[in-house]
């Protein structure tokens, strides 16, 4: 196993909180848009913060999947 460097550790923050940050904040600013257009209060902007932490934890599950699967085979 590799030693982690902070540099490194500073990239795996970054690329977690992308994962994480975009989803739930674009699916709030959906909700808020789609909830001025149709006038219902907040229950887009529910559905939309729902759909961006279905969409945080599945790239969280899929990045943590990617970093530990074995690249030599055995």
């Amino acid at each position: 196993m590799t030693q982690l460097t902070p540099i490194g550790l500073i990239k795996i923050l970054g690329q977690v909180s992308a994962i994480v940050v975009i989803p739930l904040v674009g699916g709030a600013v959906a909700g808020l848009v789609l909830d001025a257009w149709l006038g219902t209060s907040p229950l887009c902007v529910l559905s939309g913060f729902a759909g961006g932490n279905l969409v945080a934890a599945t790239g969280i599950w899929l990045y943590i999947r990617s970093r530990t699967r074995k690249t030599d085979g055995a």
